[in-house]
């Protein structure tokens, strides 16, 4: 019975969506993750150091336009190794996609 939960914990685990894969970690603990709000995002980093909009498509001309998604750039202290580059997209008001890398490297 033991290994049978062992066996299907780790199934479980090898084919679910990592939580890094959209979230963040900042000093003290916080974590930044799809499905916040804009306003839960200002409360937990602050206003955004720039804001811009991106395109995720093209309009094809048969009805069908291309997706936009504001994107707040952010530089941050991460929980582990020190300054960030963030970039967190919103569709709509709400977290679609976090782009991190270490900054200085």
């Amino acid at each position: 019975m033991q290994r049978s939960l062992i066996v299907l914990a780790s199934i479980l685990a090898f084919y679910s969506t990592p939580a890094e894969s959209c979230s963040f970690r900042i000093k003290g603990g916080d974590l930044i993750r799809c499905g916040m709000t804009k306003i839960e995002v200002v409360d937990k980093i602050g206003n955004p150091d720039r804001r811009n909009w991106q395109s995720l498509g093209v309009n094809s001309g048969n009805g069908r336009g291309g997706v936009s998604a504001e994107a707040w750039s952010y530089i941050v202290r991460g929980d582990i190794g020190g300054e960030h580059y963030v970039t967190v997209l919103f569709s709509g008001s709400k977290v679609v996609e976090i782009e991190s890398r270490q900054a200085r490297r």
